[in-house]
């Protein structure tokens, strides 16, 4: 079969190469020439509608929900940049991604340790919940739309685009489209019925996932769609516990997310997320055994509260029992604690050494300050659980405990309210010196002037 020609140009994107091809369109590899920026670009193939009415509507509802989706801004979520029509048909312009999706690495065999698959899977449940909390739905969660880069940092990709793009193929299909639409092995039972969509629709889709990349097979099965759906409606998966390594607490969660009732799942994301961060906590713990930390916890106090504002009406027993909950880290020259817009559930207190705060600009690494001993990184992070505004290296050999976000929350609820609200206060007051500012400068007259004439633009 003859392949299409590849486009020259698509909108104002100068197409290099095809990366993909789907049932739904293609996706091409481009360079947005304005800023040298390389993205993917999405096309949609819409070979089976009939007239231009349909032509029209199916691409309306392609970039309406493009609209909805661009509106996530999350580290785990492909970028949505832009959108357009180019000679009548609809296309998405979207983060460039390099890697491998998950599909591909279960058919290679990734051999990744068990731990690194769980936190893999518990930073998409993350991203899900973002995800969730406005109000999107993903509808298709299966191993082809997870991206890992070479690093194994994890991207969920085709947010909705799909089952939209199969309604819109299929006029008068609407009725069907719960039905039908999405990936059969990785189907709930209520997706299938075609009523009860909600954020347990795609927990149970990621449980698929999990289970299928833990123990190297799906959990339902069926040798046609029939069999398969029936499976999935009614036959409890296998005992997760049968696989080397798993243990009854990592079964049970999985086995959760995959309860045939929506109730009986996970409620949100999070919380699947939450039970797969502290299963890690306690795994780590009982690796590690009791290990001691031995430093003058009474000095660090000190530091602490005398440097840092959202800890100074902390008593010494609320931080001893923050380090109590912490975990020890050791850290050689040159190594990271954080990457500048990555996301993490932790926080860092330096015990012993150095390390460099920085920004990233123009390619260049740009330090913006040192801290030694008392030094705490990352703590803002965990107001908004967005990506890191800043990279946190060592300088020499570094001690640090490492604070886990969700551990503190599940097990000290009231310490980890008080540090919420001391961060907010913070962020509060430098909003207000911010705003404060700005006043000044408009009333000194002193503000650049950022309104362009027609004739400039």
């Amino acid at each position: 079969m003859p392949q299409p020609q590849l486009p020259a140009t698509i909108g104002r994107y100068r197409v290099e190469r095809l990366i993909g091809r789907g049932a739904m369109g293609e996706v091409y590899l481009a360079v947005d020439g304005r800023i040298g920026r390389r993205v993917a670009i999405k096309t949609l193939r819409l070979s089976r509608v009939e007239n231009a009415s349909e032509l029209q509507a199916a691409g309306e509802l392609f970039l309406r929900e493009a609209r909805i989706c661009g509106k996530l801004n999350h580290p785990n979520i492909i970028t949505i940049y832009d959108m357009g029509m180019d000679h009548g048909l609809p296309y998405l312009v979207m983060e460039y991604f390099p890697g491998r999706d998950l599909k591909e690495i279960m058919a290679a065999g990734d051999g990744l340790p068990l731990a690194r698959k769980v936190k893999i899977i518990a930073a998409i449940a993350r991203a899900l919940h973002y995800a969730h909390q406005r109000g999107v739905l993903h509808r298709d969660i299966k191993p082809a739309n997870i991206l890992l880069s070479e690093q194994g940092f994890p991207k969920l990709t085709d947010f909705g685009i799909a089952a939209l793009m199969d309604r819109t193929l299929r006029p008068g299909a609407e009725s069907e489209e719960r039905v039908v639409l999405g990936s059969p092995h990785y189907m709930s039972p209520e997706h299938l019925k075609g009523r009860g969509f909600g954020p347990p629709t795609d927990i149970f889709s990621l449980g698929v996932v999990a289970y299928e990349w833990i123990s190297g097979s799906r959990p339902f099965t069926g040798a046609d769609k029939a069999s398969l759906s029936a499976a999935i409606v009614g036959k409890r998966e296998a005992d997760l516990t049968r696989c080397p390594g798993v243990d009854s607490e990592l079964a049970a969660i999985i086995h959760q997310a995959l309860q045939k009732t929506p109730t009986e799942r996970q409620q949100s994301a999070e919380r699947l997320s939450d039970a797969l961060e502290m299963y890690l906590n306690r795994r780590e713990q009982q690796g590690n055994g009791r290990e001691k930390q031995i430093f003058d916890k009474q000095q660090i106090i000190r530091r602490l509260k005398k440097k840092y504002v959202f800890f100074a009406d902390f008593t010494d027993d609320e931080l001893l029992t923050i380090f109590r909950l912490a975990r020890l880290r050791h850290y050689i020259e040159g190594e990271y604690l954080i990457r500048e817009g990555g996301i993490g559930t932790q926080f860092y207190i330096i015990i012993s050494g150095r390390v460099s705060v920085s920004n990233e600009s123009d390619g260049r690494e740009i330090e913006l300050e040192r801290l030694g001993a008392g030094g705490c990184v990352g703590e803002m992070a965990l107001v908004d659980k967005q990506a890191r505004s800043a990279s946190v290296k060592a300088l020499e050999p570094t001690c640090a405990i490492a604070i886990n976000e969700t551990v503190l929350r599940l097990s000290e609820p009231g310490i980890c309210l008080k540090l919420y609200r001391n961060l907010a206060c913070l962020l509060s007051e430098r909003l207000r010196q911010h705003d404060a500012r700005y006043k000044a400068m408009m009333a000194a007259g002193s503000l650049p002037n950022h309104h362009a004439t027609k004739e400039e633009e």
